[in-house]
């Protein structure tokens, strides 16, 4: 693999991962999408980042991010199909067959989802499902390429004077420092000198 590779793989998820977290400082939610019941669209891995949004805002055919009525203490990522009289709202995920058995109630709505980011929930999906190898082998790939990424490569280290003393080693053969003041006056004495 070459570095520009390493560096663009390494650049790529960096931008992703502060992509899914900076939102959150401005009040969004992020939150990682644990199952299937919205594919195609949505899939396990995907980060999904929902806006503020209260239930009174939500109509049918948006998706929806809420506390999930039937399981207290988990969020349910679902697309509103109706609302009842009562206010509360009838969820149903994508890839479900048939509408979810409780609806959920307006003040439980968190936000409305608006931004997504493909894949880059995964390490935390199956640290959650107990998939701890693939959490590790994600961490090697992802420290094997950042030292590939840190390499310089030839074009970017500094060339190496192999006769010259230690503390100019490292100084291009084409750098030339700017003159100095002395340097001028060593230059007008020897002109007076040789006149």
């Amino acid at each position: 693999m070459t570095i520009l590779a390493a560096r663009i793989a390494i650049g790529t998820a960096v931008v992703a991962v502060l992509w899914s977290i900076i939102p959150v400082a401005f009040g969004w939610t992020s939150v990682v999408v644990t199952s299937g019941s919205m594919g195609p669209r949505l899939r396990t891995g995907d980060v999904a980042i929902a806006a503020p949004a209260t239930g009174a805002q939500m109509v049918p055919g948006q998706p929806v991010l809420a506390d999930n009525p039937v399981r207290p203490g988990n969020l349910l990522l679902h697309r509103v199909i109706r609302r009842n009289a009562d206010g509360s709202l009838v969820t149903k995920g994508d890839a479900n067959p048939s509408e979810d058995s409780t609806p959920v109630p307006p003040d439980s709505v968190v936000g409305r989802p608006r931004l997504l980011v493909r894949y880059i929930g995964l390490p935390v999906y199956w640290h959650g499902t107990g998939e701890h190898r693939k959490v590790a082998l994600t961490g090697i790939v992802a420290a094997l390429l950042l030292l590939v990424a840190v390499r310089r490569t030839d074009e970017e280290q500094e060339p190496v004077m192999a006769n010259a003393p230690a503390r100019h080693r490292r100084r291009p053969p084409a750098h030339r420092r700017p003159p100095r003041w002395s340097d001028h006056m060593l230059a007008i004495r020897r002109s007076t000198r040789s006149s």
